[in-house]
């Protein structure tokens, strides 16, 4: 009885909280995978502000000391704030000043390589045709294949439009826009800063020890930093290894198509290949043969050999998993959440992982 009461008061709390931004559980889940992955720096920033704050005490005249207290204890806070900023605004400015000027008409050649088959001859699609003819003698196996297809293609078409969207947006500065970006960083800034004190609250809440609890949070943590690194990281190195193929094989937008590889990037086997396979084949078609060539061994040897590499490497070290159990968590996680299924997926897989562990520690003792 002792415990109950409080416990109530601590869910009437999360309740309010949860109806004042049930409109937002992307930003809310999101700017908390953030504060998790960047707690140990702030921290960081706090004992060096503490040694700094011990040494001008010990050396600076007093008559100096207050004013130099008095930034050193806002200074933390304030760094780290700018950094969360600095690391928003980075890919921002980026997709302003490269991309937003290419996306309108690197939208309308998207839309005219697809109405025209990306110029392959209609005696290449033939064999297509027939095979597809055959297939119609099963009607499961030709519908599965046909979904894949149509999921393959709305996706292509998803990552164009919203890469057209947050370019007109954020040329725009639209209020929608502006007001994600600022409920976003306060919400990661307020997690970092009261993140002591949600964990104690969620230990008492669940009765939880808070040494469990901090286990949970340190595999949390190992698997942000494994899908930062080897998904956004990769995702990132793979879209810019693509521009340059795009640009030395003469496209005038490879930015804009830089930006879609880098977003099919992460999906799990075909990837890039979405963006560089297609237009390899239209100059092909187009007579350009040495230009198609090149591209389409740019994207073999260079940029899948960076995904072949480096994803596994980064996504295991920091998840305790076999790599198809990995992909098949994002890939469940995109099909449940969409996008953010790239951060779910994985952080999903970590937590239960991390729960059959202390389940296991729990029976073993």
């Amino acid at each position: 009885m002792n415990h109950f009461l409080p416990r109530i008061f601590y869910l009437l709390s999360a309740s309010a909280w949860g109806l004042l931004l049930w409109r937002a559980p992307t930003v809310i889940f999101t700017a908390g995978c953030l504060a998790c992955l960047a707690l140990p720096f702030y921290r960081g920033l706090r004992r060096n502000c503490r040694l700094w704050r011990k040494k001008l005490l010990c050396r600076a005249p007093q008559k100096n000391v207050n004013v130099r207290l008095l930034l050193l204890r806002h200074m933390p806070l304030c760094a780290y704030t700018l950094s969360l900023l600095a690391a928003m605004m980075a890919p921002l400015a980026v997709l302003i000043l490269l991309v937003a000027p290419q996306a309108s008409s690197g939208m309308a050649r998207l839309r005219e390589l697809q109405a025209n088959n990306f110029q392959i001859p209609a005696d290449w699609l033939a064999p297509f045709r027939q095979w597809q003819t055959n297939l119609a003698e099963y009607p499961r196996l030709e519908k599965m294949i046909n979904d894949v297809f149509r999921h393959l293609d709305a996706l292509l078409d998803d990552a164009a439009n919203m890469l057209l969207s947050w370019s007109f947006n954020m040329l725009g500065g639209t209020m929608t826009v502006l007001w994600t970006i600022f409920l976003f960083i306060t919400l990661t800034v307020l997690f970092t800063l009261h993140a002591r004190r949600i964990r104690v609250i969620t230990g008492r809440l669940f009765l939880l020890p808070q040494s469990m609890l901090r286990r949970f949070i340190s595999a949390i943590r190992r698997a942000l930093r494994a899908v930062m690194l080897g998904i956004a990281l990769v995702a990132v190195i793979q879209g810019f290894l693509c521009g340059i193929g795009f640009a030395v094989a003469g496209f005038k937008n490879a930015a804009f198509w830089a930006a879609l590889a880098t977003l099919t990037a992460p999906i799990p086997i075909v990837g890039t290949a979405l963006i560089w396979l297609p237009l390899s084949l239209s100059l092909w078609f187009t007579g350009n043969t040495m230009a198609a060539v090149g591209l389409a061994l740019w994207g073999i040897l260079a940029v899948a050999m960076v995904d072949n590499l480096l994803r596994p490497l980064f996504l295991r070290h920091g998840i305790k998993a076999s790599f198809l159990v990995l992909i098949t968590a994002i890939l469940c996680g995109l099909n449940a959440f969409g996008a953010v299924g790239l951060l779910a997926g994985p952080v999903l897989l970590v937590f239960a992982i991390q729960a059959v562990e202390e389940s296991n520690k729990f029976y073993l003792s």
